[in-house]
């Protein structure tokens, strides 16, 4: 998939038409002088969209040990191109330069990723893109633990049931028309019924309840530009499926990219600072954070430039 979506991604590296897609997204959303902003950032947006390609090409050839370097940049990169389509003006101020995130102090002792959490900070890129591209507001001074945050990923599902017995995932059917079905089944997890559960999701989320049968209610996003990032459903790109976590404090409200950047800076700091414990989990495999950190960057190398070219063809 991601050799593809590259490919697909050179339509997006020609001025001429990024200049024009810029431009008419700018009148969209009343932006003064579209025509000259869209000047000053076409070629901006492409080398955002080059670097990020480069960073994540690299990853692809690298050791593991400096893979999460790579891919937290690259994913950078790529966020910022996607950035300038809504906010022209990015970065108006230094605050927005910083990741936006903080990992805590790592203790020595009985370290495990899973347990490890990271935390929202007022400014910077994490939360600029929250509010910019996903309307997503008040991140501040929230946590995420590692362990909340894969189970985000429901391409990660299998490795959470062979090493955790863990089957937080429950897959969502789908009609031809693309509105997932909640069943009795799915609500029961949730102690509640259907009707209930529709309403929960379609009161905390952007989704419309389309049609009900028995037993089952069909929903249908009313995003602007619905994508294949609906949250809290989460897309399986190997199988084409959604699921949904199966615990009402799994259910998250962060587009799946943004639980990538979070899992990624984490990665990248520990392999930059941690370098005792990171090359003792690699070379020596002894527990159940080798797999699911190797398992995770091999889908975040596919699945974050899928997101990214998902994201653009919604907008431009």
């Amino acid at each position: 998939m991601s050799a593809l979506t590259w490919e697909r991604l050179l339509s997006y590296h020609s001025t001429q038409t990024i200049q024009k897609k810029l431009e008419r997204s700018y009148q969209l959303s009343s932006y003064d002088n579209a025509s000259g902003l869209s000047y000053d950032n076409c070629y901006r947006f492409i080398y955002f969209l080059k670097h990020g390609e480069n960073f994540f090409k690299q990853a692809d050839q690298s050791p593991h040990a400096i893979q999460p370097i790579l891919l937290f940049y690259g994913i950078s990169q790529l966020i910022k191109a996607c950035l300038l389509i809504v906010d022209p003006e990015y970065p108006s101020t230094s605050s927005v330069l910083a990741h936006g995130v903080s990992s805590r102090k790592r203790k020595k002792q009985q370290y495990q990723f899973l347990k490890d959490e990271i935390k929202i900070q007022r400014n910077g890129l994490f939360s600029h893109v929250a509010k910019h591209l996903f309307h997503i507001d008040h991140l501040e001074a929230e946590k995420y633990s590692m362990e909340l945050l894969l189970k985000q990923i429901a391409e990660m599902k299998d490795v959470f049931i062979f090493h955790l017995a863990d089957h937080s995932l429950v897959k969502v059917s789908s009609d031809n028309l693309g509105h997932l079905a909640l069943t009795e089944e799915i609500a029961q997890h949730f102690h509640m019924s259907v009707n209930r559960l529709g309403e929960f999701i379609k009161e905390r989320y952007q989704y419309n309840i389309e049609k009900e049968e028995a037993n089952k209610i069909y929903l249908k996003s009313n995003q602007a530009n619905p994508s294949v990032q609906l949250s809290p459903f989460l897309y399986h790109s190997e199988e084409k499926t959604y699921y949904l976590p199966n615990a009402r404090e799994s259910l998250s409200n962060l587009p799946e990219i943004l639980v990538h950047y979070l899992l990624l800076y984490n990665l990248s700091m520990i392999s930059r600072y941690e370098t005792e414990w990171w090359y003792e989990l690699l070379l020596g495999a002894s527990n159940d954070d080798y797999p699911f950190i190797l398992r995770y960057m091999e889908i975040a190398k596919r699945k974050i430039p899928y997101f990214i070219l998902e994201f653009l063809e919604g907008q431009l």
